[in-house]
């Protein structure tokens, strides 16, 4: 797999899904990047529509707004001239597509795939096994994971807190109004071999793909209690347990159940603590409002250091999109 971080020309890249977040964020963002240029939108419905933007335009509209053909189907656009041109491609669809499209990607485009990863854990296996193959970029679209405050973290992780012994994840997200709507099939609906869905799905992979990244921990047991909607069946509450490899353990909690006051102000509460044979890390607040808290380092040392300022996930609509769009880019060889 090439390095993400080396280029050399703009990059061409297909946008696979034309719902709310493509048509919010990933179409804008690169319609106002100077490195990227849209070579195709795939979206099967012609009119699509989400409980979360009711404003949704077509593909017509967005076929005129964009100067680029709209395909139906992912082999209609393989098949056609502008995948010859095309570098990456994003893909967007419903969760429960991310492999059929993921896989007819892999080793002709580079892709960055939209969280969470697949609906079925086999499928996300077969996806990397393949994507290690590719000499083409693949990335998933955790944008906490590609911020500087990410990366200053796992170094302190490494180098000041030693050997990972525990740790504590906490995630609580105003999201009731989503996951308990029978209209949204997609966030509460199980597909193929899933047993359930709900916020441990389609939530907790903001925070643990932090976690895993920061930590290196490698899970290999875990023991997982939820609590389900009365009135859609998915779940609002999951507490787990995880056994990790080196014996570490890490403790879970994430809830849909915060109150809901605005898209502004009800934003995700975090709350990590790192335990090690050199001391604690802890880092928290709320997403999107850096003032709401920070990081601090205690060590058996007598180190105690206060850094202000709580930077997680980037989903400014604004601008020309958060730094995980910008590695990507880079990979698909431009000169971002």
């Amino acid at each position: 797999m090439p390095d993400p971080f080396s280029a050399t020309r703009c990059a061409h890249i297909a946008v696979v899904g034309a719902g709310w977040w493509s048509q919010g964020w990933h179409l804008p963002h690169l319609s106002r990047n100077y490195h990227a240029q849209i070579t195709a939108i795939v979206e099967p419905c012609e009119a699509p529509r989400s409980t979360l933007n009711p404003d949704l335009k077509t593909t017509e509209e967005l076929q005129k707004l964009y100067a680029v053909p709209v395909f139906k189907t992912f082999d209609e656009f393989l098949a056609s001239p502008e995948a010859e041109q095309t570098d990456g491609v994003i893909i967007a669809t419903t969760h429960s597509a991310h492999y059929e499209v993921g896989m007819k990607a892999i080793g002709r485009f580079h892709v960055l795939m939209e969280k969470p990863m697949t609906t079925d854990l086999a499928e996300a296996d077969w996806l990397a096994q393949a994507a290690s193959k590719s000499d083409h970029i693949f990335m998933l679209n955790n944008t906490a994971n590609f911020r500087d405050s990410t990366e200053k973290v796992h170094n302190m992780v490494k180098s000041k807190i030693g050997q990972v012994r525990s740790v504590n994840c906490y995630m609580a997200a105003a999201l009731l109004w989503l996951f308990e709507d029978p209209e949204n099939v997609g966030w509460i609906k199980p597909t193929g071999s899933m047993q359930g869905n709900g916020f441990g799905l389609g939530q907790m992979s903001h925070a643990l793909a932090w976690l895993y990244f920061v930590t290196d921990l490698e899970p290999e047991k875990v023991c997982c209690s939820m609590l389900h909607s009365e009135k859609t069946g998915a779940d609002i509450t999951d507490i787990a347990i995880v056994h990790c490899a080196g014996n570490a353990i890490m403790s879970i909690h994430g809830t849909a159940s915060m109150p809901f006051k605005s898209y502004f102000e009800s934003t995700k509460h975090i709350h990590m603590k790192i335990f090690g044979s050199g001391g604690v890390l802890s880092y928290g607040g709320e997403d999107q409002h850096p003032e709401s808290g920070g990081l601090r380092l205690e060590l058996f040392d007598g180190t105690d250091q206060h850094l202000p300022g709580f930077y997680f996930e980037n989903y400014q609509a604004e601008g020309d999109g958060p730094e995980s769009l910008q590695v990507f880019l880079s990979g698909c060889g431009c000169d971002a």
